[in-house]
């Protein structure tokens, strides 16, 4: 198949993409590197799973109203995404800085721009302040390496 045509038409793909679930590095991340199509991933933070440590539940407007994160995310969850926000926090503790800017510097380090949530000044600021979050490969792979495949999940 001549994949010229596709790449002439698409110029990016918005897909769901952060520390809880990677399916896209399956095929779309390799696709579309090959195409020359433009990753975009959205939700670095897993709408606020990966914000705050994990027996930290059930205490924003988000976690009681948001049904995409408590029949599609939190419904999903194991033992694996523990291990891996419990990761997290003890990453970014470590470096002194939030949960969310650690899972999107990850995420930057993946070589993406992701699209953040900004409902506040203070979300714009942290969302800012993660672009000077580095992770080194030792913590960037203590971070992945818990990962297990998944159901594919999203739109």
């Amino acid at each position: 198949m001549d994949m010229s045509l596709t790449s002439a038409f698409s110029v990016s793909m918005q897909n769901y993409y952060n520390l809880v679930y990677r399916e896209e590095e399956r095929e779309m991340i390799p696709y579309c590197n090959d195409t020359g199509v433009g990753c975009i991933p959205w939700s670095p933070i897993a709408r606020g799973v990966l914000a705050r440590p994990w027996n930290d539940r059930s205490t924003t407007i988000r976690d009681k109203t948001d049904k995409f994160l408590n029949d599609g995310l939190r419904a999903r969850q194991d033992e694996v995404d523990k291990q891996i926000v419990d990761r997290l926090e003890e990453v970014a503790k470590k470096k002194g800085v939030k949960m969310a800017q650690v899972a999107t510097a990850w995420t930057l380090r993946r070589g993406t721009i992701p699209i953040i949530g900004l409902g506040s000044i203070e979300r714009i600021d942290e969302a800012v302040a993660a672009i000077n979050v580095v992770l080194t490969d030792e913590e960037a792979k203590y971070l992945e390496e818990p990962y297990a495949p998944k159901q594919i999940f999203g739109y």
